[in-house]
């Protein structure tokens, strides 16, 4: 473990104490708030080595997917939206890199309209199924220079900014890749939403320790300013992620295991059979039951700008 400290503020106050969060094992981890900025982080957190040992198979799925076909559809029509949505503010066909790609189902769809993909991945299972996919995918964080100056007119940072351990490293090192009127998009939890307020350390998106940093729409733009970047438009709703939290955080703070309707969802040809049938059926009744409220409770969240997670649009100053 490694101490760590606010990346926006500079020096660094000491974090006062926010919430306790137990990953699945029962290791404690602990984040705090900057008094400075608000910026909450993970302190202490693994290192660098040690924290890929959080992201295996488990988390990224068995199959050749990360879930099953039925989940997979409802997914491709979200990430649809988001290619459409950028279409809408850049609709150029220019160069993108998608930052912590994934899988690559947004980068192929964008292939599909005529833009020019790259991704880059951290782990090599989910840059295994992007390339089986035709999406080039680099291995490892954004280096410095890794692209040309000013040849990049979009990158995408989908759910992957809360991941990164020096973030204000990284979008420096992108900022000078990204050409004239470029954009830069993220999404990512919203640490100041309804969600983590009645949830706490049993929200959904606080997922430690591989969500090192929790933004608000504050320190999400004072983090992009520091990286030369403009916010011109922040979305408060997500059908995708918002209901969900709602649904697995209630779970959560109902009892079942941390996280279990997700573990469940995933694709996993090789598990055991699951033990106490009876809890499995509770938990999806008991989901279901939840799935409408939660869908008109992000919908008013969403209107009062306390939506569980943040996606917004950057443009490079100057």
């Amino acid at each position: 473990m490694e101490r760590a400290g606010c990346v926006l503020c500079s020096p660094s106050p000491p974090g006062k104490p926010q919430w306790q969060a137990t990953f699945p094992g029962d290791q404690t981890f602990a984040y705090v708030r900057c008094p400075g900025c608000g910026l909450v982080y993970l302190n202490p957190r693994p290192g660098g080595e040690e924290i890929l040992g959080y992201y295996n198979r488990d988390y990224y799925g068995e199959g050749e997917k990360k879930f099953g076909a039925w989940i997979e559809a409802p997914r491709l029509y979200f990430a649809g939206k988001r290619a459409r949505r950028v279409g809408r503010f850049l609709p150029r066909k220019g160069r993108v890199l998608d930052v912590g790609c994934g899988q690559g189902t947004f980068l192929q769809l964008l292939r599909r309209e005529g833009w020019e993909v790259q991704g880059t991945e951290l782990a090599e299972e989910p840059a295994r199924r992007a390339r089986q996919a035709g999406i080039p995918v680099f291995l490892g964080e954004v280096q410095e220079g890794q692209f040309g100056e000013g040849t990049l007119d979009l990158v995408t940072l989908w759910h992957v900014v809360e991941h990164l351990r020096d973030p204000v490293g990284i979008l420096r090192r992108i900022s000078p890749m990204v050409g004239k009127k470029g954009l830069v998009a993220i999404s990512t939890p919203n640490v100041e939403s309804m969600q983590a307020r009645v949830f706490r350390e049993r929200w959904f998106h606080l997922d430690p320790p591989r969500h090192l940093y929790l933004f608000s729409p504050e320190t999400l733009d004072r983090l992009m300013a520091q990286a030369g970047f403009r916010m011109f438009y922040l979305n408060h709703f997500s059908m995708e992620q918002n209901p969900y939290g709602w649904v697995q955080s209630a779970l959560n703070r109902l009892a079942f295991p941390q996280g279990a309707l997700y573990s469940f969802l995933k694709t996993q040809p090789g598990r055991k059979r699951l033990e106490n049938l009876p809890l499995l059926g509770k938990m999806l009744l008991l989901s279901a039951a939840l799935l409408l409220p939660s869908v008109l409770i992000s919908l008013l969240m969403a209107w009062s700008g306390e939506g569980g997670t943040l996606e917004a649009y950057f443009v490079k100053e100057g």
